[in-house]
């Protein structure tokens, strides 16, 4: 007997939860590592971009998100399908490209997921050697455990990790606040806060074209929540709304947080510091006006914000590696819901060994941790402003076959084009300063760069193949 296409969908293995609002909130911004993005990201934008105007860049990095989001909700209304990026630039160019973008954005979140196992390494050795006074170990050995604590927490129900990854969040945030709300209190280092730094014509200083290609960077992320669709209670309205949350609440944070760390650094001193030592001036600032509890708090957040970064993207990549196997695209077992738990437990095995597969060699080679590390999360940053670009056209053409009748033509039309534009531009400039992102060569970049194209070419040349040979397979691509 026929089966009906409604039947194989639903046919289809599907991970099962009861995640709300916030669980999701907290599982995407745990991604982003706001403490770390303070250490690291905000001085880096402040001393090597568009200086005293960091909060800008952070602000028009928002203005960009939020407008693609405006899209990318519409369409997470009308297309029920799992998968994210890989599911909705399916339906909206169709498999090949799908295909190619699905593949990419996999090898993008695993980048990061694996690569921060060597900042994990550095953070703990810091924490528990440095600050607490125990014996010195490798980097790797720090990075071993926490492989094999985050593995075995991948294997179990999601709602653990999540209710994890919401108690790190919030001590982060409650740490950030209190640093911004002291140096206000206290008036920075000139005793009153100035409000230069958010000035639109010192928006514009210095490499604002670097400033915009980190800020944009530091968004990462925000999009998995259409990954975790059949997980969350009432998905048509969860996943729109934590959207919005994360791009409200990451464009308010870092933007004030930038505010406070420029005024704390000192104003006519904030540049030349951040650029001299990024990190330790952020140190400086905690110091002086949170003390040296609120320091050691921050020090020891930074590793649970690593940890949750990597809890979070192991989650990220067994679910795309879940998706990839339920459309057959990649062997159907790593599609397999474990019975009790709820877990994509094979996708999350496999995405455990990869990991160790890429580190062992990097550690055998004792390559630089922090070189190995900007290495990785420079592909990360590349692959997903890439594929937002890409996904911003598959909801234009998405919403102009499907949502002429339900949307109005501003978010439709307007909002996307608006988004294609900054998108576009912060496109342009992650491939042609892609050094500036991994940290490394010209050699280094180009050969990332070379291996990020096969990728998604062979993602092409992949759908077309089966295509041919697997018709059956080539029509699931995208968990049509």
């Amino acid at each position: 007997m026929a089966v009906t296409r409604q039947e194989a969908v639903e046919a289809q293995p599907e991970l099962k939860g009861n995640l709300g609002l916030f669980h999701l909130f907290f599982t995407v911004m745990a991604w982003n590592a706001p403490l770390v993005i303070v250490f690291a990201a905000i001085p880096i934008i402040v001393g090597y971009g568009n200086g005293i105007g960091a909060a800008g860049a952070f602000i028009a990095a928002g203005v960009v998100i939020g407008l693609f989001a405006i899209g990318f909700t519409r369409m997470a209304r009308i297309l029920p399908n799992p998968g994210a990026f890989y599911a909705y630039i399916t339906a909206g160019l169709g498999k090949k490209l799908g295909l190619g973008a699905g593949l990419l954005t996999l090898v993008g979140y695993f980048a990061a997921y694996s690569g921060t196992f060597a900042f994990g390494g550095i953070v703990s050795h810091q924490l528990f050697h440095d600050t607490l006074g125990l014996p010195e170990l490798p980097w790797y050995v720090w990075g071993i455990i926490l492989w094999v604590i985050v593995g075995v927490l991948g294997l179990l129900k999601f709602s653990l990790s999540a209710t994890l990854l919401t108690v790190f969040l919030g001590l982060e945030v409650l740490v950030i606040v209190i640093y911004d709300i002291s140096v206000f209190v206290q008036g920075g280092a000139a005793g009153v806060i100035s409000a230069e730094p958010l000035l639109p014509s010192n928006w514009v200083g210095g490499s604002v074209a670097m400033a915009m290609l980190f800020a944009i960077g530091m968004f990462g992320g925000f999009e998995i929540t259409a990954l975790f669709r059949s997980e969350v209670k009432n998905p048509s309205r969860t996943v729109p709304a934590a959207t919005y949350m994360v791009v409200i609440f990451a464009t308010l944070l870092y933007a004030i947080t930038s505010w406070a760390f420029i005024n704390a650094a000192g104003m006519d001193d904030a540049v030349a510091r951040s650029a001299e030592d990024p990190t330790g001036t952020v140190h400086a600032t905690f110091l002086a006006f949170g003390g040296k509890l609120l320091f050691d708090i921050s020090s020891a957040l930074v590793f649970t914000s690593t940890f949750a970064v990597i809890l979070a993207g192991h989650n990220i990549v067994s679910r795309y590696l879940f998706n990839l196997g339920a459309d057959g695209i990649l062997p159907k077992q790593l599609s397999k819901v474990h019975a009790k738990q709820g877990s994509p437990y094979l996708a999350s095995l496999v995405a455990s060994l990869a990991c160790l597969a890429v580190n062992i060699p990097a550690i055998l080679a004792n390559v630089d941790p922090t070189a190995f590390y900007a290495a990785m999360l420079g592909m990360t940053s590349l692959v997903l402003i890439v594929v937002l670009f890409i996904c911003n056209f598959a909801i234009l053409a998405y919403l102009h076959r499907h949502g002429r009748d339900q949307f109005s033509f501003v978010p439709r039309v307007i909002a996307p084009v608006l988004a294609a534009i900054g998108l576009g531009i912060c496109a342009y400039l992650a491939i042609t300063n892609f050094n500036a992102l991994t940290g490394g060569s010209q050699a280094l970049s180009t050969t990332l760069m070379i291996f990020l194209g096969v990728v998604f070419f062979g993602g092409i040349a992949l759908a077309a193949l089966y295509k041919r040979i697997k018709p059956d397979v080539y029509a699931r691509i995208g968990r049509q």
